[in-house]
Order: C-alpha cells, then sequence, then structure tokens
C-alpha cells in the first residue's frame, strides 16, 4: 500500500511543508498546486508550481531534512486504518508500504500509533533506487517475500499508485481520499475503487471469509 493520503492524513502536513520550505526562500507558492501534487516527488512539485529546474532540486533535496520533524511527530491515520491493518493482518495477509517518502518518516508514526506490527516491510526511495511509478518497489516486496505477482494488490490514492501497479502487472485497489474522484479512476482503468482504506479492508476481509 501506499502511504500518504492512503492510509494517513497528512494532505495539510504535506503542503504545509512543502510551501513552508518553499517560502524560507522568498517563494509565495500556490498552496493548492502543492496539495494537488502530493503522490508525486517534491521536486515534480515544484516544477508543477513554477519554479525553475535548478531551484526544484535543491528544494527538493532541503525538504527531507526540512519536514522530517514534522513527518515522524505530527503524522496521523485516516478513522478506521488500524482496524483494518489489524484485521487483514489477522488472516494472514502479508502487509507492505511502498511510498516516494522516506522509510523512517513512515516507521516512526506506525510505532507511534502502535501499529507497526502489522507492516512486514517498508520501502521509501531510500531503498530503492528507481521510484514509482517505476515498478521496481514492487518487485523488490515480490521478491523479499517470495510473491508472484498474481498475488499482490497494491492500494493507492494516487495517479502515480495506479501507473505503479499497472507497470508492474499487479492488481489495483484505488482509495479516493487523495485528489482524485472515483469518476477519475474508473475513467484510469481502476477495477477495484473504495471510498476510504477501511472500506477497502472490510471488503477485502468479507472476501476472505467467504
Amino acid at each position: 500500500m501506499d502511504f500518504d493520503l492512503t492510509i494517513a492524513d497528512t494532505a495539510f502536513l504535506i503542503e504545509d511543508c512543502l510551501y513552508s520550505n518553499a517560502a524560507r526562500y522568498g517563494y509565495d507558492l500556490d498552496r493548492k498546486i502543492l496539495r494537488d501534487g502530493i503522490g508525486m516527488t517534491a521536486e515534480t512539485i515544484y516544477l508543477d508550481a513554477g519554479l525553475d529546474a535548478d531551484t526544484a532540486r535543491k528544494l527538493d533535496i532541503e525538504y527531507f531534512d526540512y519536514s522530517a520533524p514534522r513527518m515522524r511527530e505530527q503524522t496521523e491515520f485516516f478513522p478506521g486504518v488500524d482496524e483494518g491493518l489489524r484485521s487483514l493482518y489477522e488472516r494472514g495477509l502479508t502487509l507492505s508500504i511502498l511510498s516516494l517518502k522516506a522509510s523512517d518518516h513512515i516507521r516512526t508514526p506506525l510505532k507511534l500509533k502502535g501499529i507497526d506490527g502489522y507492516i512486514d516491510s517498508v520501502i521509501g526511495p531510500d531503498e530503492i533506487s528507481a521510484h514509482k511509478p517505476d515498478p521496481a518497489g514492487i518487485f523488490l516486496i515480490a521478491e523479499k517475500k517470495g510473491l508472484s505477482l498474481e498475488d499482490i494488490l497494491y492500494v493507492g490514492d494516487s495517479v502515480t499508485d495506479l501507473k505503479t501497479a499497472q507497470n508492474a502487472g499487479v492488481d489495483f485497489a484505488a482509495v479516493c481520499t487523495g485528489a482524485i474522484s472515483a469518476e477519475n479512476f474508473a475513467e484510469m482503468g481502476a477495477g477495484m475503487i473504495y471510498p476510504t482504506f477501511a472500506e477497502m479492508c472490510r471488503a477485502l476481509t468479507a472476501e476472505i471469509e467467504k
């Protein structure tokens, strides 16, 4: 599964960190563009917000350290995520996170929330050389766990997540807690679409118990 806006309710937190990181250098960026870009790299978001390539690259590098304390300590999760993860874990599913966010910024909030025990592995950009929508992360998880691609369901909220699953040749479940609507996901070929991660977990649990 993806992390931000899939299980973690971090839209404002990421938007504010992106904005404040740029504002230190006098850039007053459109917050909506920053928010809508969540799911892509900070560099790409800054480019979309109108910064030149050199500045976007510089701010991307600085974003990690600048945002780290808030990401580790202030990340909140969507309602029902803890129950959903527990339900799937108790039914024997291997649960992994593949995200563009640094793995430490994921593991610490999971531990603070007390749900880290449900997660088998966290794959961030510090662990692979090619990032989403490249399928390298999914292939790495499959290799580590001895899984066939037919055994993998990737869950996410963004176009990047959908493309990652398509590029890997695995099933995809869309959750509509990000910037993409159910209608948009359907138009792009997503076969499984849920309003929230918790709803997806309930549906998958019911399917397992049939």
